[in-house]
């Protein structure tokens, strides 16, 4: 099971992901430990949720954009009442310039804002390294 999920939820099935992509490409040796989960808006959060923990991940990592923030919100609110300790990693143009007052910044365990290619990377490995020390 990965520890990582680099998730996203696209306007449509047609249209993949760069960013998670280039997530991807850029976790190193993490590499490994990590998947993808593409989902679209349309979907039911609790399918999405089901999707994600199916995997059994440690950290989550969710795109997010002005189309999709409203139902990543419900997705991450879903995540952290089924699952508390679970790690939510937000990135993307949506919650990169206005970090106060959104909902879905409040739920989250961190916020990477601006360019996250090379630091998602960072924090993901800093979480993984605390936690195996705990």
């Amino acid at each position: 099971m990965p520890d990582i999920v680099l998730a996203t939820l696209n306007a449509k099935y047609i249209h993949a992901s760069f960013g998670l992509r280039c997530l991807m490409a850029n976790l190193g040796g993490l590499r490994e430990r990590a998947c993808m989960a593409e989902f679209i808006i349309n979907q039911q959060p609790l399918v999405i949720v089901e999707a994600i923990l199916a995997h059994e991940p440690r950290i989550v990592g969710f795109g997010v954009y002005i189309w999709n923030v409203e139902q990543t919100t419900e997705v991450v609110a879903l995540l952290k009442r089924l699952r508390p300790g679970l790690i939510i990693i937000l990135g993307g143009p949506e919650v990169s310039y206005e970090t106060e007052g959104q909902a879905i910044v409040a739920l989250a365990d961190h916020v990477i804002t601006g360019e996250a290619d090379v630091k998602f990377a960072e924090v993901c490995r800093g979480l993984l390294e605390t936690a195996r020390h705990e």
